[in-house]
């Protein structure tokens, strides 16, 4: 099947994998059927990229594997900005994945980092012509990669495990988390359908839960005798405010948010679940304008220095910007790159230009007419911002 899918990507002339100098050697376009579709050993394959944080975490495990497997599995990394047409073809949908195959098939993915012992094990599996399933059966009794593994996978995997685990979406992870409160803090584009199905299996349902599936009324009902629930945050670190606002999308004009501020949820963010991005998330100024009047801190940055003006500006949602102004926030202020939001704009302008004419994007009277579209909307931004610094 695999070998179907990329005959249309491979480009360049057959050469042998490029070394990296720190351990795993590198495919790309020209090499890949070749290096692992039709490879006489088990390969891992390490999608990447140098700007992935994760990836740091991945990279190093994966430079071990290839030098302690040598000979019996082939382990390699593919840079997703060089190889942008085998990234889409597998449809990786993140960076770092680390893919599984065998005698030209793909056996197995995982999204995310997770530990050495799971890597090792798929392909120890391979080299000894063990069943996978076993080992994925294996593998799901580990807390960390059963939430990989359902919030990633395609609904159709977690289908076909659940003969095998039946307690799969419903037995609750040994922090106090459950898998339906895990779906809920991933945005996805199947996040509705996993919520659907995880909710057809009868699993006890949370406080903080209800805000992720939209029963709103009953988590009121439920703090009314003691409104500080309101900011006691979930065993993931998630306050309710944000379940209320980013928990599910299915009906995004149906949120809890004024409500649990009325209710006195304090407008403040905790551990990875950053408050603003989650207001952003909504493209709504009013809605925006309602938090900051409630005491929202715009100026707060996240783990990427990045404040509520630097994600607007990001996000190229110019009404947003205009309210942020309005609010007096600075646009000379960097974020973590060391970047305004005025060199925000013209980086990402610049990027974007190359990007397009370097994939061949800009050769049609309609995609040209899409780019001077977006110059003409970036231009308007970065006049918004220039003239809010003068």
């Amino acid at each position: 099947m695999c070998r179907t899918i990329l005959a249309s990507v491979c480009l360049f002339a057959m050469i042998g994998c490029v070394p990296d100098e720190d351990g795993a050697a590198y495919v790309n376009g020209g090499n890949f059927r070749k290096e692992v579709f039709e490879s006489a050993l088990p390969v891992l394959v390490d999608f990447t990229a140098t700007w992935c944080v994760p990836c740091k975490e991945v990279d190093p495990i994966v430079d071990e594997l290839a030098s302690e497997l040598a000979g019996k599995a082939k382990v390699v990394k593919l840079d997703i900005d060089h190889s942008p047409e085998i990234y889409q073809a597998l449809r990786v949908n993140g960076v770092p994945t680390v893919i599984f195959f065998n005698e030209g098939r793909e056996e197995d993915r995982i999204g995310g980092p997770q530990k050495r012992e799971i890597y090792e094990r798929y392909l120890t599996t391979m080299i000894e012509g063990g069943d996978m399933l076993d080992t994925r059966l294996e593998m799901l009794g580990q807390d960390e990669y059963r939430q990989h593994f359902i919030v990633s996978r395609e609904l159709a995997d977690i289908e076909a495990i659940l003969p095998h685990r039946p307690d799969l979406l419903v037995e609750p992870f040994a922090d106090g988390g459950t898998p339906l409160s895990a779906a809920i803090k991933r945005s996805s584009v199947r996040q509705k359908a996993l919520i659907e199905l995880i909710l057809s299996h009868g699993p006890d349902i949370s406080l903080h839960d209800l805000l992720g599936i939209g029963r709103c009324d009953e988590f009121l009902v439920a703090v009314e005798p003691d409104y500080d629930v309101a900011n006691e945050p979930d065993p993931d670190g998630a306050t309710p405010l944000w379940l209320g606002l980013m928990g599910s999308v299915k009906d995004r004009d149906d949120h809890c948010a004024l409500a649990l501020l009325e209710a006195g949820a304090r407008p403040v963010s905790s551990a990875s679940y950053y408050l603003p991005r989650a207001v952003m998330f909504y493209e709504d100024p009013e809605l925006l304008r309602e938090f900051l009047d409630y005491g929202m801190d715009p100026g707060e940055t996240d783990e990427q220095g990045m404040n509520a003006l630097h994600l607007a500006t990001m996000y190229g949602y110019y009404p947003l910007v205009e309210v942020l102004l309005e609010y007096g926030m600075d646009p000379s202020t960097a974020n973590g790159n060391g970047e305004t939001a005025v060199e925000m704009v013209r980086s990402q302008r610049e990027r974007r230009g190359e990007l397009w004419n370097g994939r061949g994007m800009l050769d049609t009277p309609e995609e040209q007419a899409a780019f001077r579209e977006y110059k003409e909307e970036s231009n308007r931004l970065l006049a918004l911002l220039e003239g809010a610094q003068t």
